[in-house]
């Protein structure tokens, strides 16, 4: 795998830009702790409730609104992601339960992403050291 260290400045810096209390959004809340991530769903979820104004149990139609281009297009690419992420029932239909295992799944993968860069980082740290040395 050959990268640029353009691409390897890039990733860095979008790291750094990576706010760990709003992880998601401002807009989604805090998820700065597994628990306060959780909060935040369970508030999203029911905001998007309000917002599809009928029902007790969350319409996948809903949440594929953010597929639709500028010019009124689906974005059957977005839309795929946005099913394979929420594996919604197949009525269309998603549980709170399976809205919040949905996205615990990604905080995790992200805690994952995160522990091993900080890992990679004191093991060039070290290495740094010991070519200096």
């Amino acid at each position: 795998m050959d990268a640029s260290i353009g691409a390897i400045l890039q990733f860095k810096e979008a790291l750094t830009l990576v706010d760990d209390r709003y992880l998601f959004s401002v807009a989604f809340g805090p998820a700065d702790k597994r628990e306060s991530c959780f909060e935040s769903a369970q508030s999203m979820y029911e905001r998007l409730l309000l917002r599809q104004g009928s029902g007790d149990v969350l319409s996948f139609n809903t949440i594929a609104k953010i597929a639709v281009n500028r010019d009124g297009t689906m974005n059957t690419q977005k839309i795929k992601q946005l099913i394979r992420l929420f594996r919604p029932s197949r009525s269309g239909e998603l549980t709170p339960l399976d809205f919040l295992k949905s996205i615990d799944a990604v905080y995790k993968e992200f805690r994952v992403l995160q522990a091993a860069i900080e890992n990679s980082g004191m093991v060039d740290r070290a290495f740094e050291l010991m070519v200096n040395w």
